[in-house]
């Protein structure tokens, strides 16, 4: 990976976008927020780097955090994928699987067990790693 990453968060609460950035980004990072999964589809056709990492909520107005996997698998992203939800059903989460997403946290999250996310998926890290999720 480069030496700055790109991530993209794609997350319709406005306080867990202000906390994402604040934990994400930095020197070594360049944070994007969405508030959908459509606007995280423009911002990605009009970004002038590709992401390296996107951070999705599942359940969001206009495209979900699903859809825009779908689409994204359609494009072929070749970054990472986060889903960060705190609403998956067993059905969600075998569609997340079947579209290869990287990694799945549950909301709320420990900011700890998301640094650990983001070192382990920009490491390379070759199998996909789920966090249990809240019931």
């Amino acid at each position: 990976m480069k030496d700055r990453l790109h991530i993209l968060t794609v997350e319709d609460e406005p306080a867990v976008t202000q906390l994402l950035a604040l934990i994400l980004g930095g020197p070594a990072a360049k944070v994007t927020s969405a508030s959908d999964g459509w606007m995280a589809l423009m911002k990605i056709g009009a970004a002038a780097e590709p992401f390296d990492i996107i951070i999705t909520d599942h359940h969001m107005r206009r495209v979900s955090g699903l859809e825009l996997v779908r689409r994204l698998r359609m494009r072929e992203f070749a970054g990472k994928i986060i889903v960060l939800s705190a609403h998956l059903t067993e059905e969600n989460i075998r569609a997340y699987e079947e579209l290869k997403v990287d990694m799945f946290l549950a909301k709320p999250f420990d900011i700890e067990e998301l640094q650990l996310a983001m070192n382990l998926l920009t490491k390379n890290s070759s199998a996909p790693i789920t966090a249990p999720l809240a019931a």
